[in-house]
């Protein structure tokens, strides 16, 4: 079945098909030096740009890819995260990413985000098992992973500069039994994301 990139609102988030006039609000981000250390290097301009480009052909070729974050109540935009695919040992998986401004971090963004991504993955897509690339220094990310009921499967040797990442996996479950996995949360409290195709 095609899909195409949705539009989902959670409880303070709307998150959305990225555009190429997000591009200047989305630099903001991948260029502060700080952000950017689990990354080879921060971002050029003209990187962020081909990193929106790259997305919008994933959109057209697959139907999916990562969508904008922007804070549900002022439209503020605050980062991007959602499904791409890498080729992980030989085998094309749907990874999970995510990045938010650092200006609203540890606020459970990236977490909320991140889960709504999840079930629209598994829900309209029906992958097996979708996967997480984290670098074994990058707790925040781990933290974040560990929120979506995430374990760490395996490790491999992934990226432009061959880093060692940790292979976090999350298999596929029924609706109703993924908020029973999720650390500090419940079938009544996690709330289900809206979702509106574009």
């Amino acid at each position: 079945m095609r899909v195409s990139p949705p539009t989902l609102e959670t409880e303070r988030l709307l998150l959305r098909p990225l555009v190429e006039d997000d591009a200047e609000a989305l630099h903001r981000t991948q260029s502060d030096p700080e952000h950017m250390r689990f990354y080879p290097h921060p971002f050029s301009r003209t990187e962020t740009e081909q990193w929106i480009a790259r997305t919008l052909s994933s959109y057209e070729a697959r139907g999916f890819g990562l969508l904008a974050v922007e804070d549900g109540a002022t439209g503020e935009f605050l980062g991007n995260v959602g499904p791409t695919i890498q080729h992980v040992d030989g085998v094309d998986e749907i990874e999970l990413g995510w990045s938010i401004t650092p200006a609203r971090s540890r606020q459970g963004i990236a977490t909320e985000a991140a889960i709504a991504c999840r079930d629209w993955v598994f829900d309209a897509i029906g992958p097996d098992r979708v996967i997480s690339l984290i670098l074994p220094a990058n707790e925040p990310s781990a933290g974040v992973a560990r929120n979506l009921g995430m374990t760490v499967w395996k490790q491999t040797i992934f990226g432009s500069v061959q880093w060692l990442h940790d292979v976090w996996r999350s298999d596929a479950v029924a609706p109703r039994e993924r908020a029973s996995r999720v650390p500090g949360t419940s079938a009544r409290s996690e709330r289900s994301p809206r979702s509106t195709p574009t």
